[in-house]
This record gives C-alpha cells, structure tokens and sequence, in this order.
C-alpha cells in the first residue's frame, strides 16, 4: 500500500529521505501558505461534488451507466486505482470492498512493507469516493481483538491539506467502547462486557460535508482523548492535496483532487480467531439525502498488489550506531509522518533551521504547532489517532546486541479468549522495527523486521523487562524465559528503526503520565518544536517525563551480556557509554 502504510515511515530516518521529491543533498523549498484561496478551492470542490451527485442520480433513474466517466473524478488520484463504477445494496460483496493487511508474525523470507504493525490486520476501502451531502454506512461486527476502530478521512477544509493521503490531516476516528451496538447485541469492548458474546453487531455513520473538522466533530476530534458517546461523526470523502499535487519535482504532480481513505484497524486478536478477528468483513454503502441508497467501488487491484508484495530480508554488513543513534539519544515524539520526515533528512544534513522545518511542514500539509485545530493536532494523515509514537534508529554490530530495558503498564488481558474486558493503564503497547534502507531504488521501503507486543515480554514482579535483540547465531546463552529475558530474532539487516506504539483509550485504559499531546505537546516534544526540551523524552534514560516506562537502550556485546549470569539482574545491565 505505497504510501497508505507510510504513516510509519518517520521511524526510519534514511528510509525516505529520498520519497516525495526529495533530492539526496538538497532540501525541497518552501511553499506559499495557503496555497490557494480558500474560497476558491471549497467553490471547486462543491461544484466537483454537484456533477456527481447528479450522474448519481441519473444512475439510479435508469439514465446513465454505472461507469463513472472520468471527468468527474478527483484530478489526482492513484494511478493504481481506477474504472469507478456505481452499485446497488444488493450488488455490494464486502470481500471486494476492502483492501486488507493480515496480521502476520515476522517471516524473513517474506517481510510486508510500508511500515505496518504486524500485530494488527488494516482494512482499508478500495475507493472512498461520494458527494457531500451523502452518508457512508458500514455495518459489521465487533472483533474478537484488544482495539478496534474505523478513521474517516476529514470533513473538506483546504486549510489542512490531505496529500496523497500520506500527510496531512489527521482522519476523523471512532472507537470501539464508543460504539453502541445493535439491539439486543453486546459491544465486547466495554469494561466489564462479555468479550465471547454471540451478538456483537453494530452499525456506524459518516455524514460527508464541508468545514472544520474539529469545528463539526468539536467533542470526538478533540484531542487528547478523541471521544465521543453515539455512532456517528462527520468526515469527506472528497480531498484537496495542496501544493504538492501540482509540483512535480517535489510532489507526485498528478493534480489537486483525491478521493478520501476510510479505515479500519483491529489490533492484537485473540490468538484462535484469525487475521479477520472472528468476524465477516464489515458491509459500506453510501445514503443520499433523499435516502437513496448506493455505492461506488473501483479496480483497485493494481494498487492492492504493489501493497502486498513481498520481499527477503536483505542482508547487510554488521555495524555499530552511527552518530545519529548514539547512545545519549533517546526516543523522539510523532506530531506527523512529513514533520518528522523532514526532520530526519535536516539532521542527516546537518541543517540547524528549525523554523525552516516548521515552515516547510506547514506548506506541505497545513499543519504546524501554531496552526488552528485541527491542523495542530497530534494525530496526522493515515496514523491511529489512539496511537501516540515514539522513534528510535539502532544499528548492531559483529557479536553485539541491542537490549531494551523499562517498566509497561498493565493491559487488558484478551488475547487467550478471556471473558470480560477490564480497564488498564493502556490497550496496547509493541515495538516494531523496520529496514532503515537508504536506497531511493528500493523495491519495497518500510520493510517490518521484528516486532514485539506486550504480553509476549518476560516481566519480573514490578512489570520491568529486558529485551534483548540479536542475530540468531550471536544469541546469548542467557538470552531466554528462563533468564528473565525476552529475546528477538534482528534478522541479516543490520541497520533497523523502531516506533513504539503506546495505545490509549481514555479515560478507562489510561495513565497519567501516557504520552499524549496534552502531557507531551508539539512544541516542547519534538525535535523541530520551537521549545523542544530533550529531557522530555530525548534523552537516553529513565529520568524523562515517562521515567521507567521509556524504554532506555544499551548496547554491548554477547559476551557482556552473557556475563551478567543465568538469571539476569534488570539492574545490573550496564549504561550504553
């Protein structure tokens, strides 16, 4: 899913130095913001939006094909995505509305790329493509998962862009406990319900409009929870990409217009139920305002094959942590896939601007720390909105290894089938990590290499792990349950990039010090904010806001650690120095 699954990318700081335009050596110049009159762009749009509300409506009285011509759809669009066409409800087959990534263990010989979480199964709709005015429905059940929620590209507004629906705007969420089920049905999400009910139904609405998202949705876009009682929010399906739609030396240069994303993402599913959770593929269809019923899907499968190939792990020379990965460097906070693009490509460069890559972000995307709501939110373009990220590059020498050492919060036990759902200091937790390959060629960025979620790490009576990351055949003897330590299979390639995934529902699966936007603001938290303070999470340590709970990096080598006994002492494991 080039680019669909680029949410992830700011982890790897080579990784992209080269995607969207980007020259190797240079920096890409700063856009006009805005980039057009608003105005002008909302008239566009609403006209775009009357031309295929009428085709339609033709379409539904017998008038007109159900092949969508081309001069009603969005100038900019995917290339691997095309042919729209109109169905009626019972023509609508939900294996053929939705693009899906299984969740998957790691398989070296054939690694998924764009940076997903492998714990996690994405749907995502092939096309997601209506007029303003219109009401998307989808009608599914609940998972047998820890998470679940559905993300709704943003209502239209061109003060946020939507670019090639990888940076941008943040999507519209709704959230499993948030849910009311159908009648006579139970939502599993809740504390305390039967998580094995039978009945688990439910249904969800979108309404498609023009304006602010965090204006009409003003409690459930609201950061840092993004919460609201009832079935419903609003969102478009329609989307302006801003400057970079045109420019073809930095941007894709194919036009202005998309069509919008809709997602769905179940995390962690109970172990017995497969990739799909234990449920059938949700049903989306389209409602006019006269009720009228449709919708519109497209061949996608172009598309859905570059996404879901495969590659072999490469293997690649052992080496130790350049400078940039040394070992004072601690984890740095996401306020957005192109923010911390650019940022990655500026330190690489040895570019000192700051106010340069707050500029450039907010003509690329229209978001900043300064930036209205929600153009100033945490969340961006194509993330989970409940996800708050943490990033770190690590590179592993000859008979070296990496180890992680923290404390994680307590989580709602799920994934063996238990009965009831409980409330939690988080809902999820896992450190991926992803080929750092600075190829502009490569074939497949955003390969995912190791992965570990929470309940798979060894904790000792105060919740404290030790994780410890090495080729197979420089496995430390000590290295195992046995041990107290989690071990993780590196892999051949040797430069890798790790986002930590700390997902929270508040206020039932929450702690006080989670690492949401409130507690950790744009400004102050991340390297190009106008105040960043290092000490908050940027610093090698336990002494930053999250104290224990941020995972603190030590490198040292096999014999090192072997050194450190059969039963490993969390307290014993030296500084990385």
């Amino acid at each position: 899913m080039v680019s669909r699954f680029v949410r992830l990318a700011l982890t790897a700081v080579f990784v992209l130095i080269f995607s969207s335009g980007f020259v190797s050596g240079c920096l890409p110049a700063v856009p006009a913001y805005p980039y057009q009159n608003p105005d002008k762009v909302i008239a566009e749009a609403r006209l775009m939006s009357e031309k295929l509300e009428a085709y339609i409506k033709d379409w539904l009285d017998g008038k007109v094909s159900a092949q969508i011509p081309k001069e009603l759809l969005p100038k900019g669009m995917s290339k691997g995505v095309k042919n729209l066409y109109l169905q009626k409800p019972g023509e609508i087959i939900p294996e053929k509305q939705w693009m899906i990534r299984p969740a998957e263990k790691i398989n070296f010989n054939a690694l998924h790329g764009f940076f997903p979480d492998p714990n996690c199964t994405y749907l995502k709709l092939g096309v997601f493509y209506a007029p303003f005015g219109s009401r998307l429905v989808i009608e599914g059940e609940f998972p047998y998962s820890r998470f679940f929620d559905i993300q709704a590209s943003p209502s239209f507004n061109p003060a946020v862009y939507y670019y090639e629906k990888s940076f941008g705007a943040g999507e519209v969420p709704i959230v499993d406990a948030d849910i009311e089920p159908k009648k006579g049905h139970v939502n599993p999400f809740r504390v305390g319900a039967n998580r094995n009910a039978k009945h688990r139904s439910y249904q969800v609405t979108f309404d498609l409009a023009i304006g602010n998202a965090a204006k009409l949705n003003p409690v459930a876009f609201k950061p840092p929870y993004y919460r609201a009682p009832g079935n419903q929010r609003i969102a478009g399906a329609i989307q302006y990409q801003g400057p970079w739609g045109k420019d073809t030396k930095s941007g894709h240069g194919r036009g202005l217009w998309d069509d919008g994303d809709l997602w769905i993402r179940y995390y962690a599913i109970d172990k017995d139920k497969g990739s799909l959770g234990g449920v059938s593929l949700p049903k989306a269809y389209y409602v006019l305002p006269d009720g009228r019923q449709y919708y519109i899907n497209a061949d996608y499968s172009k598309f859905w094959a570059k996404a879901n190939q495969t590659i072999q792990a490469r293997s690649t020379s052992p080496g130790d942590p350049p400078a940039l990965w040394r070992a004072s460097v601690g984890w740095d906070k996401q306020f957005g896939i192109f923010l911390n693009i650019a940022t990655g490509l500026a330190q690489v460069l040895g570019v000192k601007d700051k106010a340069y890559i707050r500029n450039l972000d907010r003509g690329v995307t229209g978001r900043g720390e300064d930036q209205p709501p929600p153009g100033n939110y945490e969340p961006s373009t194509s993330s989970c909105t409940y996800i708050n990220y943490l990033l770190r590059g690590i590179s592993l020498g000859r008979d070296k290894v990496a180890v992680l050492t923290g404390k994680l919060p307590t989580f709602p036990d799920t994934r063996n089938g238990e009965s009831k759902m409980t409330s939690a200091q988080m809902r999820y937790w896992s450190i991926t990590g992803y080929d750092a390959n600075i190829d502009p060629k490569q074939k497949l960025p955003g390969a995912a290499t190791t992965s570990v979620m929470d309940d798979e790490l060894i904790l000792d009576s105060q919740r404290r792990y030790i994780i410890v990351y090495s080729r197979e055949k420089e496995r430390p003897k000590n290295a195992n349950a046995n041990s107290g330590v989690t071990w993780v299979n590196w892999g051949p390639t040797a430069s890798q990039s790790w986002s930590l995934r700390w997902l929270s529902v508040a206020p039932e699966w929450n702690m006080n010090i989670a690492p949401n936007e409130v507690n950790l603001p744009w400004s102050t938290s991340t390297w190009s904010g106008k105040n960043y303070n290092k000490k908050l999470t940027g610093e090698n340590n336990h002494n930053g806001f999250l104290g224990e709970y941020q995972p603190e990096v030590h490198y040292m080598s096999k014999k090192q650690f072997e050194a450190l006994g059969n039963i490993v002492n969390y307290d014993s494991i030296p500084k990385w120095k």
